[in-house]
């Protein structure tokens, strides 16, 4: 009987630490981008926010916006996670672009093989076309990187930690079943890596938003820790009831 609680301790162990590594793993890369990353994520799109307008076609890369005509020579829509919608265009010395979308509107999806647009040229990027006063940018355009990786780190950090916090109270009570205490972190931490990004589908392009971020987080996250906190209650009067009953039948 000791062989097979001994066994059952050390797998015990085992499942923790490897979990515990999976999730320091997971939050450390994400802690070293928002160290790296958040203090100058949004210098360069500032610069393209600031940059005036070239005074003559830059022959190569420059911290001036030029635009020029381009002739649309295909649209590729996207038909998978993998895939992204494409435009291919062609400027007025016959360089061919490929350019890439994030989604396929607001002006993509009206456009098509012949048709002209305007397009935006900064640092030797295409980042933006234009055409009939609605114009879309391409996924060159400078993006706010600060508030992309503090959103990474609102969904993955506080369940990363929470996990690992839950490990580490399992390290400390091997010979001991699981507390319901510790089941509810184990499944909050899950549910709060799980539920932000399911919420954060119907954000739609609100989802790079971090205080749009933030508030979903928090609502999926107080909604979580009640149904976690219901759970250790049940539990807990169920684990009562035996040893009431035990009372009452010692005093009768």
């Amino acid at each position: 009987m000791s062989h097979q609680s001994g066994a059952r301790t050390r797998r015990a162990a085992v499942t923790a630490v490897l979990i515990l590594l999976g999730a320091l793993a997971v939050v450390s890369p994400v802690a070293v981008l928002v160290v790296t990353q958040a203090p100058d994520g949004v210098r360069d799109l500032h610069a393209y926010q600031r940059a005036a307008r070239c005074p003559a076609a830059p022959s190569g890369s420059a911290d001036c916006r030029w635009t020029e005509p381009f002739t649309v020579t295909g649209v590729h829509y996207s038909r998978g996670r993998n895939d992204s919608h494409r435009a291919y265009l062609t400027g007025p010395d016959g360089r061919r672009w490929t350019t890439s979308y994030a989604s396929g509107g607001p002006l993509l999806y009206g456009i098509g093989e012949g048709d002209r647009v305007t397009g935006t040229l900064w640092r030797g990027r295409l980042t933006e076309i234009a055409t009939g006063g609605v114009s879309q940018e391409t996924m060159d355009a400078p993006a706010d990187m600060r508030a992309r990786v503090l959103v990474l780190a609102v969904i993955v950090i506080p369940p990363g930690l929470l996990l690992a916090a839950a490990c580490v109270w399992r390290l400390g009570r091997l010979r001991a079943a699981p507390t319901p205490g510790l089941v509810a972190t184990r499944g909050l931490a899950a549910g709060l890596f799980l539920g932000p990004l399911f919420s954060l589908l119907p954000l739609g392009h609100r989802a790079e938003n971090l205080w749009w971020v933030t508030g979903a987080w928090l609502i999926v996250a107080t909604l979580l820790t009640v149904v976690a906190r219901v759970y250790v209650n049940q539990k807990r009067d169920h684990e009562d009831e035996p040893a009431l009953g035990e009372r009452h039948a010692a005093a009768g």
